[in-house]
């Protein structure tokens, strides 16, 4: 007999001159490549977003605002300036960011 409830688990029951059950869940494979593909797209627009509010929000204020770690808001923003839709303009002490509007 085999249960299943919108493909996130099924259940298979056995009888035999034993009982026997087993449980698969996750059926869908791809919600880890989902998430980590789609997490990122959007950290990286509110990024821009934020970019857009405060030009010299720092990386420490970025980091606290989206609750992620400030090595995550540096790859993200190198990852954001190798698509050129991102620049730093003069210092990091007294510079801004720029948003590359195509």
């Amino acid at each position: 007999m085999i249960l299943s409830h919108n493909n996130f688990v099924e259940i298979f029951f056995d009888f035999t001159d034993a009982f026997w059950v087993e449980i698969e869940t996750n059926k869908n494979d791809n919600v880890t490549d989902n998430v980590t593909d789609n997490v990122p797209d959007k950290r990286r627009k509110l990024l821009l977003n934020l970019f857009k509010s405060n030009n010299k929000i720092s990386t420490s204020e970025l980091a606290m605002k989206l609750k992620v770690t400030k090595r995550t808001i540096l790859r993200d923003i190198e990852k954001l300036k190798q698509q050129n839709k991102l620049k730093r303009i003069g210092s990091e002490k007294i510079g801004h960011w720029t948003i590359i509007q195509k």
